[in-house]
C-alpha cells in the first residue's frame, strides 16, 4: 500500500526540501528522519500527512524528539511542532495532551512564502520553550495567566455556561438557570429572568426555575494540579477564597439539595475569567432519602446538606462564556461601553435607515431602544430592510424590536406602531425620559411635529434626523443639540430641506402603479454610507461629544451620479471644496434660526465647520 507521508513528499519542490533538512540539521545537531504513515497515526485528530522527526539535546542533557508536522496546505498553512517523547497531559503548559506545542497565537504575521526560514523559526522557539519548561519557572506562572485555556482542556462536561455576572472579585450569592441546552449565571433571579425573556419570547413561569448559586474569587487562579475532582476538592476552593467562601457554598443550591453550581472567578494576564463547577447528586429516592435521613423534609441545616451533597456527588467542570453587555460589546475593553450601556434611545422610523441603524445602536452597545413605526413591511421594502419576507405584512416597529430583542438580550428593545405625531402630542414615559432621539421617518410633516415638541421641551435632549437623496447620492444627518439652530433653520414649511447636494433629470423619480406612491431606486449598498453617517453622530450625542447643531452629509462617488443622470448641485460642488469625485464625508454650518427663545439663541455659538461651505438659508 503507498505510503501517503511518502507521496507528499514527492510532491513538493525537492529544492525546499533539501534546504529545510539542511538547515535542521544544522540548528538541532541531528539527522531529520521523514514521518511515516504509522508516526502520524499518534496525531489521529489532525490533519497531518507528512513531516520530519528529529532529536535534540535539551538543557537537562537529556535527549527529547521533536516532530515537524505538515498539512495538506503546506506550505500556504504554516507547519506545526510537537514534543514526541512529552509528559502526562497538564503538566506543562503549551503542550496539548498529543504534545502538539502552542507557539502561534491567531494572528501570527509569518512569512509563509519562505518555508526553509518559517521551520528554522519555529523550531528555534519550540526549542527555547522547552528548555524553559525543564527549568520550570513559567510553569505555574502560564498556567495561572492563562488558567481558561488550560480550565478548557480538562473540563469533563459539554454543558455550556453562560454568564451575566460583574467581573468583580468579590465571593456572593449568586443565581442560576439551567435549560435543556445551555446554563445562565447571573446576580439575581430579576436578571436572570429578564434576560431570558428577551432571548426567549414564548417562555413561561413554569420554566424559569432559578436556583441559588455561589460566586468564589480566587487570587490566584487555580492550576491543573487544583482543579476540582471531588467534593472535598470543592470544598478546599470555598476555603481558599476566604471566610466569605463556605458560607455562600452553604446557602448555595436548588431545593432538593441534589445539585450545586459554583461558578470560580480569578484574574489571568488579560483579565478576569469564570469557570464553572456543577456537583451533581442523585435523584433517585434512595438517594433523597440519605442526604435528608433524620430531617423533615427541606429542613436540612445547610452546613449538613452541603456535607451529604458533596460526599457522593459527581462533579462537573465546565466552560463560561460571559454574555454581559461589557463583554458583548468590546470584551471588557471598551470605555464607552458602560455610558452606551446606560443609554435610551427612541427611533422614530423603521425604513431602510431606521431599521439598519437601530441594528447598528445595539451592536454598538445602547442599552435601551424603542421603535416607533405605524407601517407594515412590504415586499417592495425587502431588499433595504433588516427585516426580510418572513415579516411581510407585519407591523414594522414590532416585528423588528422582537427580532432584536433576542438578538440582544442583554438589552431593552421596545416596538409601537405609532405614528410621531401620535407619540409627540401626549409624550409617553420612554419618549420623555430618552437620552437621544431619532427621527428618520422620511416625512417632513413628522419631522415639524418632532422639532415643535423638542422646542417645547427646551431642547434638553439632542434629536438627529436623517434621510437621503434621490439614487443614494448624497445623505444627511443633522443633530440639534441645544445651542444652535433648530430644525426650521434648514427646512421649508412644509418640513423638506432646503439644502440638497445632488440634482437629478426631470423623470428620474419613479411612481407606482398606485396613487401618490414615488420613489427613487437605490439598494442596500448606497445606503450603507448614509446608515454608518447617522449611527456615528448618534453615537456622538449619546457621548456628549455634541453642543453644537451639526449638520453631516455623505456625497457619494460621482460615477453613481452619472449612472442615473444626475450632478452636483451648486452649492454642493462649493462645499466638496475642489473635490467633485465625492465618496467623501462633509460637514456643513447649521445656521442660527428665529423661532427658538432668546435664551437658546443667546447661549449658541456659531462654529465653522472644518470643510469650508456655504451656509444653508
Amino acid at each position: 500500500m503507498p505510503e501517503r507521508s511518502r507521496d507528499f513528499m514527492d510532491s513538493l519542490d525537492q529544492g525546499v526540501v533539501s534546504m529545510i533538512e539542511a538547515r535542521l540539521a544544522l540548528r538541532c545537531g541531528g539527522i531529520p528522519v521523514r514521518l511515516s504513515d504509522a508516526d502520524l497515526e499518534h496525531y489521529p485528530s489532525r490533519h497531518f500527512v507528512a513531516g520530519w522527526r528529529i532529536p535534540i539535546v535539551f538543557a537537562d542533557n537529556r535527549t527529547s524528539r521533536i516532530d515537524i508536522l505538515l498539512s495538506p496546505w503546506f506550505p500556504k498553512v504554516a507547519p506545526r511542532t510537537a514534543l514526541t517523547d512529552h509528559p502526562g497531559k497538564l503538566t506543562w503548559p503549551h503542550v496539548e495532551e498529543d504534545g502538539i506545542l502552542c507557539l502561534l497565537s491567531n494572528s501570527h504575521d509569518m512569512d509563509l512564502g519562505d518555508p526553509a526560514t518559517v521551520i528554522d523559526n519555529l523550531m528555534a522557539r519550540s526549542c527555547a520553550l522547552i528548555d524553559q519548561l525543564i527549568e520550570g519557572s513559567i510553569v505555574d506562572r502560564d498556567f495561572k495567566d492563562e488558567f481558561l485555556t488550560y480550565w478548557d482542556y480538562d473540563r469533563n462536561s459539554l454543558r455550556r455556561y453562560y454568564s451575566l455576572l460583574d467581573p468583580q472579585a468579590s465571593t456572593r450569592q449568586i443565581h442560576v438557570w439551567h435549560g435543556p441546552s445551555f446554563s445562565l449565571a447571573g446576580e439575581s433571579e430579576e436578571q436572570l429572568a429578564g434576560w431570558l425573556k428577551h432571548r426567549f419570547d414564548s417562555i413561561g413561569e413554569r420554566d424559569l426555575k432559578i436556583e441559588k448559586a455561589c460566586f468564589l474569587w480566587l487570587d490566584p487562579p487555580p492550576v491543573p494540579s487544583e482543579y476540582p475532582q471531588s467534593g472535598v476538592d470543592l470544598l478546599e476552593i470555598a476555603t481558599r477564597a476566604g471566610p466569605s467562601g463556605l458560607k455562600a457554598l452553604e446557602a448555595a443550591g436548588n431545593r432538593e439539595r441534589s445539585s450545586l453550581t459554583v461558578i470560580l472567578g480569578a484574574s489571568g494576564r488579560a483579565g478576569p475569567g469564570f469557570l464553572a463547577v456543577q456537583a451533581v447528586g442523585g435523584r433517585e429516592k434512595r438517594a433523597v432519602n440519605a442526604r435528608e435521613r433524620g430531617f423533615r423534609k427541606g429542613k436540612v441545616p445547610d452546613d449538613m446538606a452541603l456535607q451529604r451533597l458533596l460526599s457522593t456527588a459527581s462533579i462537573l467542570r465546565c466552560k463560561v462564556q460571559r454574555a454581559d453587555a461589557l463583554w458583548v460589546h468590546g470584551r471588557g475593553r471598551d470605555q464607552r461601553a458602560p455610558r452606551l450601556a446606560a443609554g435610551s434611545v427612541v427611533l422614530f422610523g423603521c425604513g431602510s435607515i431606521g431599521s439598519s441603524l437601530a441594528t447598528l445602536l445595539l451592536r454598538a452597545g445602547v442599552g435601551t431602544l424603542t421603535l416607533v413605526d405605524g407601517d407594515c413591511l412590504e415586499w417592495a421594502n425587502v431588499s433595504r430592510h433588516e427585516l426580510g419576507g418572513a415579516a411581510v405584512g407585519l407591523k414594522k416597529a414590532v416585528e423588528l424590536a422582537q427580532r432584536l430583542q433576542r438578538d440582544f438580550p442583554h438589552a431593552t428593545v421596545n416596538g409601537y406602531a405609532l405614528l410621531a405625531e401620535a407619540a409627540v402630542d401626549a409624550p409617553p414615559d420612554w419618549l420623555r425620559g430618552a437620552d437621544l432621539v431619532i427621527s428618520t421617518t422620511g416625512s417632513g410633516q413628522a419631522d415639524k411635529a418632532l422639532n415643535d415638541w423638542h422646542r417645547s421641551c427646551d431642547r434638553a435632549i439632542p434629536i438627529v434626523y436623517g434621510w437621503t437623496e434621490p439614487f443614494g447620492g448624497a445623505g444627511h444627518a443633522i443633530a440639534i443639540a441645544q445651542d444652535g439652530g433648530c430644525l426650521n433653520s434648514g427646512v421649508n414649511r412644509v418640513g423638506l430641506s432646503t439644502f440638497e447636494m445632488t440634482r437629478w433629470e426631470a423623470g428620474t423619480a419613479f411612481e407606482e402603479p398606485a396613487c401618490g406612491v414615488h420613489y427613487a431606486p437605490y439598494g442596500a449598498i448606497e445606503l450603507a454610507h448614509v446608515n454608518s453617517l447617522v449611527a456615528e453622530l448618534a453615537l456622538d450625542c449619546l457621548l456628549g461629544r455634541i453642543r453644537q447643531s451639526t449638520h453631516v452629509i455623505w456625497a457619494a462617488r460621482r460615477e453613481l451620479l452619472e449612472e442615473f443622470h444626475g450632478d452636483w448641485t451648486e452649492h454642493g460642488l462649493q462645499l466638496l471644496n475642489g473635490r467633485p469625485d465625492g465618496g467623501t464625508v462633509l460637514k456643513r454650518d447649521w445656521p442660527q434660526c428665529a423661532c427658538c427663545s432668546g435664551a437658546t439663541l443667546a447661549g449658541s455659538r456659531h462654529v465653522r465647520a472644518s470643510t469650508a461651505g456655504e451656509k444653508a438659508g
